[in-house]
């Protein structure tokens, strides 16, 4: 059996589901045929790094605090990137030229800029790529994407997408979080991009990506907030609402709304409007799938309940609702058919992808879809900006790096080379 040796960048919280879903995999090897070990792990904080060694029983010959010296080693199969938004473009590429496959942690970067130099890094390079999100790799977005491609709903005219949480800002209102994720320099963006790739991406999975051709949209921090819970020197720099209405080139249109705070309760409300049915999607993935849980436990949602969708539509002349029972439906077809297994976890596909059971065709193309999921957000920040509607050539024109080039670090300042 085929065991692939991961290397994986960043010590920190989404590391360790990294670490559960690897476990999980390794408990699931039978079935899918292969495995797969990290052996090596690279986090800048010493203390961090230490803790994680002993959590894991590692030696620490295979613990570094500066990755580039992981990378020099020639008994790793493939790297996975588990450090902040804006982190994620100068080490992926670095460990693509380092001549390594690399998995990277949503989203894909905090801009279409970036997320565009890394998949076209890639190409130039040779190397294979992909993306966490975990939202498409379950049976509601299957079954919703053959609905769709069928012609079950007809033609698509609008989608409906709201995720709004009253208090839920990572590092200021939840403290188990890192202060990085409201700081513009290294979060880039807030709610649309960190729930958002989960989110829009799976809207745009579902409908078979479209082309964009414009977007109208309005982004702020508009909520107060307690400057004795800010705690990083860079402040609270990111914006907690989101709103905005965008156009596709099928006629179809999306009116989204996404928020971290706000004053009014937690809701999430998502359906699909089309000539001939319409479906509710409820209890989107948004944790990383359902080997990002322990074993014999279930992986949460944000908003409660497994991923469902329900059809309305008309059948022989009558209005109908029809419960889809997507997760009972879904356990069947893994028992009739395993291969399944390859497109219900993130980290399995991209094993799969590198092992190459699955090549460009029948692998979720997650950084294409990441990277039109980002066009989007792009464009209604641009929109909230210039006050006006932008289309989609105005938004690549004006879409800017945030790529952090030069990070400080304890041992020094890493500079990143973005040429490839």
């Amino acid at each position: 059996m085929k065991e692939i040796r991961v290397g994986i960048i960043g010590g920190g919280m989404i590391s360790h589901r990294h670490m559960t879903i690897y476990s999980n995999i390794q408990r699931h090897a039978e079935q899918l045929g292969f495995t797969a070990k990290v052996v090596a792990v690279a986090e800048i904080d010493a203390a961090k790094l230490e803790a994680w060694r002993q959590r894991y029983g590692f030696d620490a010959k295979d613990c570094y605090t500066d990755f580039r010296e992981m990378l020099k080693r020639d008994d790793l199969d493939t790297i996975d990137v588990c450090v902040h938004n804006n982190l994620h473009a100068p080490v992926s590429i670095a460990v693509m030229k380092a001549g390594f496959d690399c998995y990277c942690e949503k989203p894909i970067s905090s801009n279409w800029h970036d997320a565009n130099m890394m998949t076209e890094a890639a190409k130039k390079l040779g190397r294979k790529f992909h993306v966490q999100i975990s939202s498409i790799m379950t049976p509601q977005s299957r079954v919703a994407r053959d609905m769709i491609a069928r012609g079950d709903l007809g033609d698509l005219y609008y989608v409906n997408l709201h995720f709004f949480s009253q208090r839920r800002r990572p590092g200021y209102d939840l403290p188990q979080f890192t202060t990085d994720f409201y700081t513009k320099k290294v979060a880039g963006h807030g709610p649309l991009i960190d729930l958002g790739i989960y989110l829009i991406s799976q809207i745009l999975f579902v409908t078979g990506v479209p082309e964009l051709k414009s977007v109208s949209g309005f982004a702020t921090r508009g909520l107060e907030y307690d400057d004795r819970l800010i705690k990083d020197p860079n402040g609270f720099t990111v914006e907690d609402f989101g709103t905005g209405f965008a156009k596709y080139a099928n006629g179809m249109t999306f009116n989204v709304l996404g928020a971290s705070a706000g004053n009014y309760r937690d809701y999430g409300l998502t359906y699909i409007l089309g000539s001939k049915g319409g479906l509710e999607i409820t209890g989107t993935d948004t944790t990383g799938g359902k080997f990002a849980a322990a074993a014999n436990a279930n992986a949460a949602t944000l908003f409660g309940g497994a991923p469902e969708l329900t059809f309305f539509g008309d059948q022989g002349g009558r209005n109908v609702t029809v419960e889809l029972n997507c997760a009972e439906n879904g356990n069947l077809e893994e028992l009739a058919d395993p291969s399944k297994l390859l497109y219900n976890d993130n980290q399995v596909m991209w094993l799969a992808y590198k092992l190459g059971i699955l090549n460009d065709e029948t692998r979720y193309n997650t950084p294409e879809i990441a990277k039109n999921m980002l066009l989007l957000t792009d464009g209604l920040f641009l929109s909230s900006e210039l006050g006006r509607e932008v289309t989609v050539d105005e938004i690549k024109a004006m879409s800017k790096s945030m790529a952090i080039t030069d990070q400080e670090t304890p041992f020094g300042t890493i500079h990143y080379d973005l040429d490839f």
